[in-house]
């Protein structure tokens, strides 16, 4: 191949580290090859980069399609201007994966260090670690405009995928309650996600969230934890539940775990996350070849407890249309991996959207219908037979969701710190779920009495 790279993919193993495979980049060509290493196939701890990406096919190269291996790589990387940012620091465009990969890749989402081929992934010398006070992540935020959120010291720093701003910190405690943090570098790797306010009209984004997380959780949903930490500006804290510490006598390890999003175990270009992957407008709105629910839900055919997952699956969506998350997308849920097996990852970016200004539009249909506001009990209805969903089930969920939101909602909005104009602002969230949940039960027990012979 003419101008072929190579970067090597590493898992921190048992106190080591394992060449897991390498990813060979031919760029005037744009040809991308795996190849699992003959290390990685022989541990019975393996697992797949991806479903698409299996171990089962062995070590040929020609197994797996070179854009597959290139969508995965893509899936890696943020979006937006944090990606924008990354380019410009490192002087390649935004569409250059392999370059992007190849300066970021050492603390990418889930369990591998994209490391340049050559460079020994079992070296562990001992980085003085760069500790980030909270009068400088003030400061930093204040100053966003004029210097990027991911450069510190002049060096770019990973930032996990998405648009809003983040900044990936290692702390063994919380960092909301005064424990220390650390920008990682190798051995150590982040441990937590530090988001500020957002610059555009979405206020008390932080305290939405936070609250949408905490609400999952007192439904005892399984959702990351966060906390809010005040510089005094809020900054969402959410726990990485694809990294966990252990101590060892010379430094914090910090162990990872695999997790791809669905967009990646879909094998789905992150342009993809949304159903209506060309756009909303006129004509565009027929195209319809993005991640939509049934392609979701058809991933459960390879998870390791179908029914179960699936039934996970239904609490997301449920919840998503309860706290009123339209913008709940294929970037926006997350599975682990199991040799070649899904299951699902803790829940994340809960965000009630139709606070905000903004278009309502769901990501992913149901049934047919992208309006929560126009859902019916048929659009539920079509939805359960085309995901192979019993109605039974949707209404039990429902019947279920209702009551923990009346029970939790507005004690989660008097338990958690927020401060005055938060709460009130968290409060029209919950009130708004109360309402949601009881009109979803509604429409699932209409759905129930819906012949299947009318879809």
């Amino acid at each position: 191949m003419t101008g072929e790279h190579e970067l090597v993919a590493w898992f921190d193993h048992q106190g080591g580290s394992l060449p897991v495979a390498s990813v060979r980049y031919a760029s005037r060509d744009d040809i991308w090859q795996l190849r699992y290493t003959p290390e990685w196939l022989g541990t019975h701890q393996s697992f797949a980069f991806s479903p698409a990406l299996a171990l089962s096919r062995g070590e040929k190269t020609t197994d797996y399609a070179t854009h597959t291996v290139k969508r995965f790589m893509e899936n890696l990387l943020p979006e937006g201007q944090a990606l924008e940012v990354a380019a410009s620091m490192i002087g390649v465009t935004r569409s250059n994966i392999f370059g992007l990969i190849h300066a970021l890749g050492a603390e990418t989402t889930g369990a591998f260090r994209f490391l340049p081929a050559g460079v020994d992934g079992q070296a562990q010398a001992a980085v003085p670690a760069r500790q980030v006070g909270v009068q400088e992540l003030d400061e930093r935020i204040a100053g966003r405009r004029e210097q990027p959120f991911g450069i510190w010291d002049n060096k770019l720093r990973m930032s996990a995928a998405g648009y809003q701003d983040k900044l990936l910190v290692f702390c063994e405690g919380d960092p909301a309650e005064g424990d220390r943090m650390y920008l990682p570098d190798f051995p150590l790797a982040s441990t937590y996600i530090l988001k500020p306010e957002p610059f555009d009209r979405r206020e008390h984004m932080v305290a939405n969230e936070h609250y949408c997380m905490a609400l999952a959780r007192a439904l005892k949903l399984p959702a990351a934890r966060t906390s809010i930490l005040r510089t005094p500006r809020p900054v969402l804290a959410v726990a990485r539940f694809d990294r966990r510490i252990r101590r060892t006598s010379q430094y914090p390890l910090v162990l990872r775990s695999h997790i791809v999003d669905a967009c990646q175990a879909l094998d789905a270009p992150v342009s993809y996350k949304y159903e209506r992957n060309i756009g909303s407008e006129q004509a565009t709105r027929l195209y319809r070849d993005g991640v939509s629910l049934p392609r979701l839900f058809s991933l459960m055919d390879c998870s390791v407890t179908p029914a179960a997952h699936k039934l996970e699956l239904v609490r997301w969506l449920l919840f998503q249309l309860t706290i009123g998350n339209s913008d709940a997308h294929g970037k926006n849920i997350s599975f682990g991996m199991v040799q070649n097996r899904l299951t699902p990852a803790p829940w994340y970016d809960l965000v009630s959207v139709v606070q905000y200004p903004v278009s309502h539009e769901l990501s992913m249909a149901v049934g047919d219908q992208f309006e929560l506001d126009n859902l019916t009990a048929f659009d539920i209805g079509y939805f359960a037979h085309v995901c192979k969903v019993p109605a039974t089930v949707l209404v039990r969920e429902a019947d279920r969701l209702v009551k923990g939101v009346q029970k939790h909602a507005a004690q989660v909005v008097a338990d958690e710190p927020f401060e005055e104009d938060e709460r009130g602002f968290v409060q029209h969230i919950a009130d708004f779920a109360l309402q949601q949940a009881a009109r979803l039960a509604g429409l699932t027990r209409e759905a129930a009495k819906l012949t299947t012979d009318i879809y």
